[in-house]
This record gives structure tokens, C-alpha cells and sequence, in this order.
């Protein structure tokens, strides 16, 4: 007969129940994860898919709220009624607009939900628009909630339309498939200004309280088409102070904005060089704005250095490009007609709306901070009788082919 070792029998005794236990809680801990990894789940045929919203001004203390929800369906399910519902005439897609009203927009989106049989879903939403009226009486608000929400999307594109937003979010795109979609693909043209919900907020909060929206208007329809097929496009920017919109700028007077912001990244000048009977057109390479603040005996002023790199598009002057002269002559009516954009717009924010909606603000904060703070209650008069001086330095790093034998049409201006 063996006979174990006493210390044998202790072990065995010891770890046979704590290798049971072990087992049993690794069993529980499978249980557990199998069931609950579905709790929350949502099936797609119970959302309601947003691709854009909009936000009117019904009445002193009442909103409208207005969502472009994105449907699939057969093909021929038919076309748009009585404003609720949009679709391209052909293939399975509809976008179907529904809208309610609230004296907030957590109070119009409650009254929103109830019109809808399935659960509105915010994750897919491209674009905020605001109606010109609400963006006069202000959008504090509305922004604060939007950010504050974990449902809306901060980086969809914000918009300001000329007249109502929701009659945007009504039509029928020819090209794409719905409205919403058509002013994502216009911003990320970046001829204009891109402004997500995020930036919004930024240059509502920030030192400025001022800033610049994309306007949007409605481009008429074809002859003979329907009102709806059509859509709106990007004419310029809504301009803001304190929260409310008090003007708008065109896409002329918009490009100087970019200018300033450092935010140009597409432009194409057109410009008529002296000695010249033709014109030059030139596409820009590459840019870079430097905005140098200083203040001297209580004079405030602002520096803006700007570098343009570019490459010629058309030389109809006649004149052989070749000639370092001549390209000189032409990178200097460059510069003006830089200087000039940006002196308009300048003048017009500062005259006319008080606004600085460059970010001069930011950059004396962090050069000058004390000063700063002692011009911060009243930065809107300091801003308005700043002197602002604009360099610009242009290159023409491609000048093409020589073409020293172009038919030389009238003179050009200056175009984007």
C-alpha cells in the first residue's frame, strides 16, 4: 500500500477548489459577455438616416426644425409632395423631408421625433443650414446645443440660405443624390469658405466674437423644369458679430477673407500687366499668410505678409515670358491685384461691419497679452481704426511655353 506524503494531500485539498472556482467564474464571465454584447443594438429599418438639417425662424420665440432623411426604395416609388418628400425621378433613392416646430431645438426635435415611426439617427448628418431670418435674430443657441448633444455630427458643414433653409433641403439635385450632398461636394471645391460646426463655435467663442459663414442661394431652374430641380449653391459669406448675422460679402470680397485667414488653397487670378495690350492668367501653386501684430505708443497695427508661388495658365499679352524682365512685370501687377482684394475687404469689415473676422484678435492675444486684456471690451473700436498694411510677395515658378505670338483680345481683370 503507498502512502502520500502528508504535504501531498494538503495541496490537493488546497487547490482543487480553487481551480473550481476558477473554472466556474471563467464560465460566468463567457456567460456574461455572450449575452450583453447585443443589448443596445439598432436595426437599420429602425432609423431614420438625417443627411442635413435646417433651422428657420417661424416667429418671435418659435423655430422650425427641418430634416433631410435618407430613404431607400425601389425604383419609380414616385415624386415629391406637398414639400415632404424629394427624390431624383429615377433609381432607389429618396430623401424625404419632415419638419416640426418648438420654441428651442430640443424642443422642435422632441415634436420631430413624434412624426417619425423610426428613431431619428444623427450619425450621417453632412450639413447645418441656418434660414437668413434665424441668423439675424442669432444662433447661440442653437450651436451650444448642437454641440452639447452627442447625437449631431461638429464637423458637418454649416450654411447660411438666403430666404428659408428648409426649401434647400426640398430640392431635387440633378446630378447628385440629394441636396445635402450637393454643398459637402461644394465646399470641398475650397474655392470659398469650409465651416464645420466645430469652427462655428470657435469664432463665436473666441477673442473676435465675430465670424464668416458660406451664403448659399438658389441657382433658377432650366426652362421648363420643375422649381425644385435644382439646387443651391456657395455666393459668397454671411457675415457675424456677437452671434448675429449684420451683412454679407460676395465671392470677390470673400477670397480677400481667405487671404487673410491663411486659407486659400485653390486661386486663379486674371491679371492685365502694364506695356500689355493682352492679359495674363495664373493659377496659384501654393500660398502663405503671416498676419505680424505690433503696437507702439498705444498704436495699434497689423502687418500682413503674404508669399504666393504660382505657374501661368494663358499669356495673351504677346510678350515672351522667357524674358525675366517681362515676368517680373507680371508677378508685380500680381501683388496689386492681391493687395487689392484684400484692402476692399479689409475696408468693409472694418467700416461697415465692425467685424473682425480675420483673427487679428488671436494673434495680438498672443503677442501682446497684457494689452490685450485692457483692449479686449472694446476690440471692436480698436479693430475698426487699426491700420493695417498688406505685403505680398508673388512668384511664378512655371511659366509654360513662350507664346510671343498670341492673338491679344481686350484687357482682363483679375477673376478669383
Amino acid at each position: 500500500m503507498v502512502r502520500k506524503h502528508p504535504h501531498t494531500c494538503f495541496k490537493d485539498n488546497y487547490l482543487l477548489p480553487l481551480l473550481r472556482r476558477a473554472a466556474l467564474l471563467g464560465a460566468l464571465v463567457l456567460v456574461i459577455l455572450a449575452s450583453a454584447g447585443c443589448w443596445d443594438r439598432k436595426e437599420i429599418n429602425d432609423l431614420a438616416f438625417v443627411m442635413g438639417a435646417a433651422i428657420d425662424q417661424k416667429s418671435d420665440g418659435v423655430i422650425e426644425l427641418s430634416v433631410q432623411v435618407f430613404l431607400p426604395k425601389a425604383a419609380g416609388a414616385g415624386q415629391a409632395t406637398g414639400g415632404q418628400a424629394a427624390t431624383k425621378g429615377s433609381g432607389s433613392e429618396q430623401t424625404m423631408v419632415r419638419y416640426a416646430e418648438g420654441i428651442s431645438i430640443a424642443d422642435a426635435m422632441s415634436h420631430l421625433q413624434e412624426r417619425l415611426p423610426r428613431e431619428i439617427f444623427w450619425g450621417h448628418n453632412e450639413v447645418y443650414i441656418f434660414g437668413e431670418a434665424r441668423a439675424q435674430h442669432g444662433i447661440r443657441e442653437d450651436v451650444d446645443f448642437i454641440l452639447r448633444s452627442s447625437k449631431p455630427r461638429e464637423r458637418s458643414q454649416v450654411f447660411i440660405s438666403k430666404g428659408q433653409a428648409k426649401d434647400t433641403l426640398e430640392l431635387i439635385p440633378p446630378l447628385e443624390r440629394n441636396s445635402s450632398e450637393v454643398l459637402r461636394e461644394l465646399s470641398a471645391f475650397h474655392t470659398g469658405l469650409e465651416v464645420t460646426m466645430k469652427n462655428l463655435a470657435e469664432q463665436l467663442t473666441g477673442d473676435t466674437n465675430a465670424g464668416a459663414i458660406p451664403y448659399i442661394v438658389k441657382l433658377p431652374p432650366e426652362p421648363g423644369k420643375p422649381a425644385t430641380q435644382t439646387i443651391s449653391y456657395i455666393q459668397g459669406s454671411a457675415i457675424f458679430k456677437n452671434g448675429k448675422m449684420v451683412g454679407t460679402m460676395d465671392n470677390r470680397e470673400t477670397r480677400g477673407i481667405l487671404w487673410l485667414r491663411n486659407e486659400v488653397k485653390k486661386s486663379f487670378f486674371t491679371v492685365t500687366p502694364d506695356n500689355s495690350k493682352g492679359y495674363v492668367s495664373v493659377t496659384m501653386i501654393r500660398s502663405y499668410t503671416q498676419l505680424i501684430p505690433t503696437l507702439v505708443d498705444g498704436t495699434w497695427k497689423m502687418t500682413v505678409h503674404i508669399e504666393t508661388e504660382n505657374g501661368i495658365q494663358q499669356n495673351t499679352t504677346g510678350n515672351n515670358l522667357g524674358d525675366l524682365e517681362w515676368l517680373k512685370t507680371v508677378e508685380t501687377s500680381l501683388d496689386e491685384a492681391i493687395k487689392a482684394r484684400i484692402q476692399t475687404v479689409l475696408k468693409i469689415a472694418q467700416k461697415d461691419y465692425h467685424s473682425d473676422i480675420f483673427g487679428f484678435a488671436d494673434a495680438f492675444h498672443k503677442k501682446h497679452p497684457k494689452q490685450w486684456n485692457l483692449a479686449k471690451g472694446h476690440w471692436s473700436d480698436v479693430f475698426t481704426t487699426m491700420e493695417v498694411e498688406v505685403l505680398s510677395h508673388s512668384r511664378i515658378l512655371r511659366p509654360g511655353v513662350s507664346n510671343s505670338d498670341a492673338i491679344s483680345p481686350q484687357k482682363g481683370v483679375d477673376s478669383q
